[in-house]
C-alpha cells in the first residue's frame, strides 16, 4: 500500500505539505465530453498528537457526472514507542465532464489542529467528442458502466471482504437490459455471490445508479492481489453484448506471528463439536459407528481445512462425507461444516477416538484461539457381553423376534362374495337410513331459513364532512409527527454507533418524504425542492446525497462524520417538512 501511495504522490500536481500534514490531488490531463477519468485525493497525517477536526471537504463536482467513488483508510505504525503513526485517507472519483471548454477544479479542504489545509485549484480543458461516434452508440451501451467497490481493501489471508457491483447510466431503460452476471475464477482468490437482488435506482448529479450484485472475496495469497473484472450481459435490439467492471486490488496481509504449530487456514470465529449416533457411547466390536464432527461459526467456511481423525490400531475408519450448511450475507459466510465418519472398533474395552487439534485466527481481536483436540470415548463390547447385560424381558423379546423371522407364516386367502339373491337384503335398514337422511335435510333447511330472517339490514353510517384543506392539514400533521420520530430514531442509532441501520433509517425517511410529495425519481424530487424551497436548499440536498453515498460504503466511519451527517439531515428535512 505504501508503494501505491508513493506512486500516487509522484503523479500529483497540487500538493500542500506542512510539517506532518500532506494534502494532495492528482493531475488531470485534457479530456473530452463524456470521457471518464479518475481523480484521486490523498490526505496523510503523521504524528500521534495530530487531530483531524473536520471531514475532508471535496471540490465542487457540479460540472461533472460522478460515475463512481471509493475511499480507503490506512494506519501505519512506524514506531509505537515514539508515537510515529501515519493516518492515510485516499478518495477516488470516476468523473465525466458535462460540457466543453475550460473547467476549474476547486480546492480540497481539511482542518487539522485548528489549521486549514487546502490544495491549489487548477483548470482542465474539455474538448468536444469525436463526431465519428454515433448518437445511438453514445446513449446505448457506452452510457452504461459497471463499477466494483470493495468494502475493505486491506485484509488478512483467507479473511472475507465484501464487494458491491454497481451499474451507472443516464438512461433508466439501460438497467432493464442488464442480464446474467459472470464473475471470474482465479487462482489466488475465491469469489462467492451473496445476493443478486437489485436495489432501488438512485440518482445524483444527472447520473443514475443501481446495485446489481454483492459478492464475498476470500484471498488465498498474501501481497497485492488483483481481482479480475465482473462482467454482465447487455442486450440491445441488434445483438447481445457484454460489459465489464473495473479491476480492483486487495492488500492481503500476512497473519501475525505466534500461530500454533497445528494452525492451518481457519480465519474467523468458530466452535467445534463431536457427537455419535450410539446411545451411552456403547457399541459392539466390528460394528460401524457414525461420528459427526461439526465446525460452526463465521469466516472462510468454504475453504476451511477440517481437523482429521487420527490413525489408531484400535479402530478403522472411512473417508468422511462432508456437508455444508452455510449462508452468505453482508457480514460474511456463516453456518456449519459437518464431516460424517464411519468408524469400526476392532478391540473390546475402552476405545478413544481422537481428532487433530484445531485453532483459528480472529481478525477482530487479532489473536489466535486454540480449541484443542476433540475426542470421543467408546465402550466396545463383544456380542456375548452385550447379551449378558440384557434383562430377562429383553432376552424374551429378542428370542421372539428371532422365531418369527425363521417361521414360515401361511398366507390367508380371501374370496369376494357377491350377493345374488335379492331376498337377502335387509329392507328395514335401507328404509331407516333413507328416513334419517330426509330428516337431516329438513332440519338443515329450517335452520338456514331462520338464520336469514335474523340478518339485520345494513345501515349507512354518516361520516363527518371534511374539506380538502382540513385533510391536507391532517396529513401534514401526521408527516410532521412521523418526521420527529424518524429523527429521534436516527439520533439513537448514531449514539449506539449502529451505522448500517443508521443509513437504512435515512433511506426510509427519504423514501417516505418523496412519496408524500409525489416525487417518483430523484430528479423529480430535486426539481420539486428547487421550485418550492429555492435553489440553495436543492443544492444542499444534492451535497448531502453525495456525502451520504460516499460515507455509506466507506470502510471506516468516524464519530465526527456521523454527527455531521445527522446534523445535516435534521436541518435539511426540518426545512422540507416544516
Amino acid at each position: 500500500m505504501k508503494q501505491q501511495i508513493s506512486y500516487i504522490l509522484f503523479l500529483f500536481s497540487a500538493v500542500f505539505t506542512y510539517g506532518q500534514v500532506t494534502l494532495a490531488i492528482s493531475d488531470v490531463k485534457d479530456q473530452k465530453i463524456n470521457q471518464r477519468f479518475t481523480l484521486t485525493v490523498l490526505l496523510e497525517i503523521s504524528g500521534e498528537n495530530m487531530e483531524q477536526q473536520t471531514p475532508l471537504q471535496m471540490p465542487d463536482f457540479s460540472k461533472f457526472d460522478i460515475i463512481g467513488s471509493a475511499s480507503e483508510r490506512n494506519t501505519v505504525v512506524l514506531d509505537a514507542s515514539k508515537g510515529n503513526v501515519i493516518n492515510q485517507l485516499v478518495y477516488q472519483y470516476v468523473l465525466s465532464p458535462k460540457q466543453s471548454g475550460r473547467i476549474k477544479i476547486g480546492s480540497a479542504l481539511v482542518t487539522v489542529n485548528g489549521k486549514i489545509y487546502k490544495t491549489e485549484p487548477f483548470d482542465i480543458t474539455v474538448r468536444e467528442a469525436d463526431k465519428t461516434n454515433s448518437v445511438a452508440d453514445n446513449t446505448d451501451r457506452n452510457d452504461l458502466y459497471l463499477n466494483l467497490e470493495v468494502q475493505d481493501k486491506v485484509v488478512y489471508k483467507n479473511e472475507p471482504t465484501i464487494a458491491v457491483l454497481r451499474a451507472y447510466s443516464r438512461d433508466y431503460d439501460n438497467f432493464r437490459k442488464l442480464g446474467k452476471l459472470h464473475f471470474p475464477s482465479q487462482r489466488n482468490a475465491n469469489i462467492k455471490p451473496v445476493s443478486f437482488a437489485k436495489s432501488e435506482i438512485e440518482s445524483s448529479a444527472g447520473m443514475a445508479s443501481q446495485i446489481i450484485g454483492i459478492f464475498m472475496i476470500f484471498p488465498s495469497e498474501t501481497g497485492t492481489i488483483e481481482i479480475n473484472p465482473i462482467s454482465a450481459t447487455f442486450a440491445n435490439p441488434a445483438k447481445e453484448n457484454k460489459i465489464s467492471s473495473n479491476k480492483i486490488q486487495l492488500n492481503v496481509k500476512k497473519l501475525p506471528v505466534g500461530m500454533p504449530n497445528h494452525f492451518k487456514n481457519a480465519v474467523g470465529q468458530f466452535t467445534i463439536d463431536l457427537s455419535t449416533n450410539v446411545s451411552n457411547q456403547i457399541s459392539e466390536i466390528n460394528k460401524p459407528v457414525h461420528l459427526f464432527l461439526k465446525v460452526a461459526g463465521s469466516g472462510n467456511l468454504g475453504s476451511l481445512h477440517l481437523p482429521k481423525i487420527l490413525n489408531s490400531e484400535n479402530y478403522s475408519f472411512f473417508t468422511p462425507k462432508v456437508t455444508s450448511q452455510t449462508t452468505a450475507n453482508k457480514n460474511g459466510l456463516s453456518g456449519a461444516i459437518i464431516a460424517e465418519y464411519i468408524v469400526v472398533p476392532k478391540i473390546p474395552g475402552t476405545v478413544m477416538i481422537k481428532f487433530e487439534n484445531f485453532s483459528y485466527f480472529d481478525p477482530n481481536s487479532k489473536k489466535y484461539t486454540d480449541l484443542g483436540s476433540k475426542e470421543l470415548v467408546l465402550q466396545v463390547k463383544t456380542p456375548e457381553q452385550i447379551a449378558e447385560a440384557k434383562t430377562t424381558l429383553e432376552k424374551v423379546n429378542d428370542y421372539t423376534n428371532t422365531v418369527l423371522e425363521t417361521v414360515n407364516t401361511p398366507v390367508l386367502q380371501t374370496q369376494n362374495f357377491i350377493v345374488t339373491d335379492k331376498n337377502q337384503i335387509n329392507w328395514k335398514i335401507v328404509v331407516g337410513n333413507i328416513a334419517l337422511l330426509t330428516s337431516l335435510i329438513t332440519l338443515f333447511a329450517v335452520v338456514m331459513r331462520k338464520r336469514e330472517k335474523r340478518k339485520l339490514k345494513p345501515q349507512l353510517l354518516s361520516k363527518p364532512i371534511t374539506t380538502i384543506a382540513d385533510t391536507e392539514e391532517m396529513l401534514r400533521k401526521n408527516l410532521s409527527n412521523h418526521f420527529e420520530e424518524s429523527i429521534a430514531y436516527l439520533n439513537i442509532l448514531k449514539d449506539n454507533k449502529d451505522i448500517t441501520n443508521f443509513f437504512s433509517a435515512y433511506d426510509d425517511l427519504h423514501r417516505e418524504t418523496k412519496d408524500y410529495y409525489a416525487a417518483n425519481t430523484e430528479s423529480d424530487f430535486r426539481a420539486f425542492l428547487e421550485q418550492n424551497f429555492g435553489k440553495q436548499l436543492s443544492e444542499q440536498y444534492r451535497a448531502l446525497s453525495e456525502q451520504i453515498q460516499i460515507e455509506k460504503y466507506a470502510p471506516f466511519h468516524s464519530e465526527e462524520q456521523v454527527d455531521e451527517l445527522y446534523t445535516s439531515i435534521k436541518t435539511l428535512y426540518s426545512d422540507i417538512n416544516k
